[in-house]
């Protein structure tokens, strides 16, 4: 079987939905043909390339070869030409908010027709298409696609991990996200018609399920398949205690405020230092504590690997959740791949994180509530204190979450695409 997943970033600068496609590939690749079409990190990466069985290939738009050429700039440029890059590249962001606000659907139609180029440049016969979301623009170019009709009978599985429809964040406000909606809805509609079956988070279960009843025996509901034995010989730090951050940080969606907050006047009363791997749009905030005297340190962006041998080496592990429970951020199955202790800041009381850990014997959930900042902190610190040195085995933690497992998808898709065959 050849199957073609279609994704946004990918190897080796994997996004969280990207990553997830990347564990599932992996597995299917042990007996299937595996291509995968990403995005381009940056201009000079290759437009091919073989990884772990896997051909990708990428594909580049103006919009994000803009973005690159502008950032470079002010990146290389000084003095008063570093100033008029810096006002370009504001002028290219408002121009870029503008189209989407006043375009009839929010969809990058240069990256949509990318991805169909590359579809039908494949010269070996496609038997399924798994497209992720996000990015959208996957489904619809699998979905045009299948509507030509020498390509007719490729199965396509949409691989759902966020909400397209009701995403303020990827709408720009909440406007345009309800201006918009019933042609959003018509592209679901779309997408339902054209696919057997798609997997979704369990997050987006009621939406599919409230906005097209009629569907409800295509949903599959499947869970971030993160859960997987990144090192088989965790590193025992028995010095001073490391707390790790891997991840990104988003005003509107994941603040790191009052998670900061917290872990500044823990700093206090143990002997610890935090790291922070982060990427967003909240590093003015990250540096404000990074500059200030506590042993709180901003290491910024850096791979993949890089931050799983980060993670391999710390004693407790730090994660925040989303502000709404419509992005639900996929971190935490890789965080318990590790069996080490977290601790993890909440502020909507139905995270679904909060049912996960829940079942996780070194687990610590605190509300992001100004009224709890000073039981937070003493929570905080006797955690750090109690189960600095603890820590789970792989094989407890993959009996507790064997849903999770890159394997069990992959099984999950192999059926479908089978069962859609007889």
């Amino acid at each position: 079987m050849h199957i073609v997943f279609i994704v946004g970033n990918y190897y080796p600068y994997y996004s969280a939905v990207g990553n997830c496609v990347g564990n599932v590939a992996d597995e299917l690749a042990k007996g299937n043909k595996v291509t995968v079409i990403c995005q381009k990190n940056f201009n000079e990466q290759a437009d091919v390339e073989v990884f772990n069985k896997q051909k990708i290939i990428r594909v580049a738009t103006r919009e994000n070869n803009v973005r690159e050429i502008l950032s470079s700039k002010i990146n290389t440029e000084k003095g008063f030409k570093k100033k008029i890059y810096k006002v370009l590249q504001g002028t290219y962001k408002v121009s870029r908010v503008i189209k989407t606000t006043f375009s009839r659907v929010t969809l990058r139609k240069e990256l949509v027709n990318s991805y169909l180029d590359t579809l039908y440049n494949i010269q070996e016969p496609i038997d399924l298409i798994i497209p992720a979301c996000m990015p959208f623009e996957s489904v619809i170019a699998a979905c045009k696609f299948k509507s030509q009709y020498q390509y007719s009978e490729v199965q396509i599985i949409p691989y759902l991990f966020d909400n397209f429809v009701d995403n303020e964040s990827l709408h720009r406000t909440k406007i345009n996200m309800k201006l918009k909606r019933k042609k959003h809805l018509l592209l679901e509609e779309d997408m339902l018609k054209n696919t057997s079956s798609i997997l979704i988070m369990n997050q987006l279960r009621e939406h599919f399920s409230l906005e097209f009843p009629n569907f409800e025996d295509k949903l599959v509901v499947v869970e971030h398949p993160l859960l997987k034995q990144y090192s088989e010989d965790p590193v025992e730090n028995k010095g001073s205690i490391e707390l790790i951050y891997a991840g990104s940080f988003y005003k509107k969606i994941r603040d790191p405020k009052y998670f900061l907050k917290v872990v500044d006047n823990a700093l206090s009363c143990i002997n610890a230092t935090i790291h922070l791997y982060t990427f967003g749009n909240c590093n003015e905030i990250i540096e404000k504590y990074s500059k200030m005297d506590k042993p709180i340190l901003n290491h910024g962006k850096v791979s993949t690997e890089k931050a799983y041998k980060e993670l391999n080496k710390a004693n407790i592990l730090i994660a925040v959740g989303n502000s709404n429970n419509k992005q639900v951020p996929s971190k935490i199955f890789e965080y318990l791949s590790f069996g080490k202790p977290i601790i993890y800041f909440y502020s909507n009381p139905n995270d679904t994180n909060l049912e996960i850990l829940n079942k996780y014997p070194l687990s610590l959930c605190l509300k992001q509530d100004d009224d709890k900042f000073e039981d937070n902190v003493k929570l905080f610190v006797e955690f750090c204190d109690k189960h600095k040195y603890s820590h789970i085995s792989y094989e407890v933690v993959e009996k507790l979450f064997k849903d999770a497992t890159p394997k069990y998808t992959a099984e999950i898709i192999k059926k479908i695409y089978e069962e859609s065959n007889i």
